[in-house]
């Protein structure tokens, strides 16, 4: 005798949206106010299209810009564009090999699925991938 159909099959649960974070970076060409800015709205346009989000799925931001960038901050870029969220700046920490002109941003989004990380210009994870020993 065969056996019986196993159990029923449930139905994929409906997709929960839920609070994630996905990180992105992009090197600034200069550091002068105007440069920052534009490096700032491409980043974050660049991280909500790449990653199928609407702006309003954009709880808060978290900026860090590497040392040599003073000229101005990332949050106040985006706040001149209208943008009303909390964001926060903080320097980088200076470590060796570390890129030049770089702004990098931690963002807090409202998601139903995995979220990938944006990378533009010369910009990369913090730190390579350690490979196991």
């Amino acid at each position: 005798m065969s056996p019986g159909p196993g159990p029923a099959a449930q139905p994929a649960a409906p997709a929960v949206p839920a609070v994630r974070a996905v990180r992105g970076a992009i090197t600034v060409a200069e550091d002068t106010p105007r440069q920052i800015a534009a490096a700032t709205r491409r980043l974050v346009g660049e991280l909500l299209v790449r990653n199928g989000l609407e702006r309003d799925a954009v709880i808060s931001l978290m900026f860090t810009c590497s040392p040599d960038l003073t000229s101005d901050t990332p949050a106040l870029a985006l706040r001149e564009e209208g943008w009303d969220v909390p964001a926060l700046c903080a320097a980088d920490t200076a470590w060796s090999g570390a890129p030049a002109r770089t702004v990098r941003v931690l963002a807090h989004v409202t998601s139903c699925g995995p979220l990938a990380p944006v990378y533009l210009g010369d910009s990369a994870p913090t730190r390579p991938a350690q490979s196991p020993a």
